[in-house]
Formats: structure tokens, C-alpha cells, sequence
């Protein structure tokens, strides 16, 4: 399994993120090319506890998540396209500063 402590596979998401542009098309789901940068940065900031998120899981998740889980850990299978975000992690904003975000994201 990949993994971002793994120096190379770290440094060609850095070049993934950093290509982005505001020309590019949604292809894994709704978000256009700020939401998605801004929904990982959201999603980064909770896991390693920068900011002080209150997170509420769903009903759904409470009986699917483990299951969920399992299946998007278990192997390199890409995650679904077009699953939902936990509304903690749903981005509203259509634009923003593209370029001050990629650096948020890779720092």
C-alpha cells in the first residue's frame, strides 16, 4: 500500500497539487478545483488536531462507517467517486486563493 511517509510517493503528490490550476474539471465528484484542495486542508487540519473541529457522525456512518472503513484501507483501490463529506468537511466557498491553499496543503 502507498503511503505519504514514503518520500516518492510523497513528492509526486506535492507535484500533483502544485500542477493544479483554476482550469481544471471536477472528475471524482462536485467540487470544483478550489472546494477539493480546501475540503483536504479542512480534513488535514482535524486529523492532526490543528484546529478544534466538533465532529457529529452521521447516522448512516454510525452503521456503515467500519464497513466503509475496512474497504478503503485494506488495499490501494481508490476511494468511490462521489461519496459525500462529512458536512464538517463540506466546502460552500466556489472560489478562493488557490495558490496560498496548495501551499497550505503541502507545508
Amino acid at each position: 500500500m502507498r503511503s505519504i511517509f514514503d518520500k516518492s510517493t510523497r513528492n509526486e503528490l506535492v507535484q500533483r497539487i502544485n500542477s493544479l490550476t483554476e482550469d481544471h474539471k471536477s472528475v471524482w465528484g462536485r467540487m470544483n478545483v478550489y472546494q477539493m484542495p480546501r475540503h483536504c486542508t479542512l480534513w488535514n487540519e482535524w486529523v492532526l488536531g490543528k484546529k478544534d473541529f466538533v465532529y457529529k457522525q452521521d447516522f448512516l456512518g454510525k452503521i456503515f462507517g467500519k464497513m466503509a472503513l475496512n474497504s478503503n484501507t485494506k488495499n490501494d483501490k481508490p476511494i468511490g467517486k462521489n461519496l459525500p463529506a462529512g458536512k464538517a468537511f463540506t466546502v460552500k466557498d466556489k472560489v478562493g486563493d488557490l495558490v496560498a491553499l496548495k501551499l497550505l496543503w503541502v507545508e
